[in-house]
């Protein structure tokens, strides 16, 4: 189960998430009079939780500041602290966790990807239903996740889970196929901050390749900008072509990688981060 922290001492504040399933620390949110404080503060607390990885995301005024001492800059969000950017730092206290052997394959993958066009209208096919997902739903999307997913940072399996994120504010669209719910995806929504990531995209395998995430994200997009959701961003699956494609077409802009960021489908996975720019603009694209 992920633990949530909160710790003040001279020269800093810091509140994390430690993510027993991804074995990482991710800062949530900080001051930091005393960059070297704060550093040595989460090595220490990841090493002693036996954490592999530690991810803090700062302010544009403060990455010079924290930079340094194991911690590298791996990416950028547009916008992630509502009028500033996001800049992730990543610092490994596991040396073994920083490496990625699938790195070269990825980045030749992506640049296959990115030079594609960026937009391909998709219609929605017949005998297919789209709608915003409710708590009927529950069991049907738990059932997909499984499915899908050997293993996933976020317990989707689990229809409490489900259930808890919904009633929190979490946007779930779901695609039917007759009675058969065979497509999902979310928008994990952080209104005070006007930000919300696309996530937990899964389609049955039995109706792969007929549009249906796009057909999904594009759906949640609208709802978070009707929300005045302002920074819209998404974390694939480095490995996965498909769903890179899918936000490439979508129009997103790609904002670096984080190394064996967590784990998922059975193993540590690197993840592409994928932004929205100005996403005010999503509204008026047609499908």
């Amino acid at each position: 189960m992920d633990k949530q922290l909160k710790h003040r001492a001279p020269g800093f504040r810091v509140s994390a998430c430690l993510d027993r399933t991804s074995e990482r620390l991710w800062v949530t949110g900080y001051e930091a009079g005393d960059p070297a404080a704060l550093r040595d503060f989460l090595k220490q607390l990841a090493i002693s939780e036996g954490l592999g990885k530690i991810i803090l995301p700062v302010r544009p005024e403060d990455l010079n500041r924290l930079q340094g001492d194991g911690f590298k800059l791996e990416g950028t969000i547009d916008g992630y602290f509502q009028y500033d950017d996001g800049h992730f730092l990543a610092a490994f206290p596991r040396a073994e966790r920083s490496y990625s052997p699938a790195l070269s394959r990825q980045r030749k993958m992506l640049a296959e990807i990115r030079g594609r066009k960026s937009f391909r209208p998709v219609k929605s096919p017949p005998g297919f239903t789209l709608r915003r997902a409710g708590s009927r739903d529950i069991p049907a999307m738990a059932a997909v996740f499984r499915r899908v997913f050997a293993t996933y940072p976020a317990p989707v399996y689990d229809p409490g889970y489900l259930a808890g994120a919904m009633n929190k504010g979490d946007l779930f669209m779901v695609f039917y196929h007759g009675r058969r719910l065979v497509s999902v995806a979310a928008a994990e929504i952080d209104s005070c901050r006007q930000r919300a990531e696309l996530t937990n995209c899964a389609t049955d395998p039995a109706f792969r390749g007929m549009g249906l995430s796009t057909l999904l994200l594009r759906q949640i997009e609208r709802a978070c900008l009707d929300a005045r959701i302002g920074c819209l961003y998404s974390l694939a699956r480095a490995s996965s072509f498909g769903m890179n494609l899918v936000f490439h077409r979508l129009g997103y802009r790609f904002g670096g990688t984080l190394i064996n960021n967590c784990h998922i489908a059975g193993d540590f996975e690197d993840m592409n981060i994928w932004v929205r720019p100005a996403a005010e603009n999503v509204s008026s694209a047609a499908l």
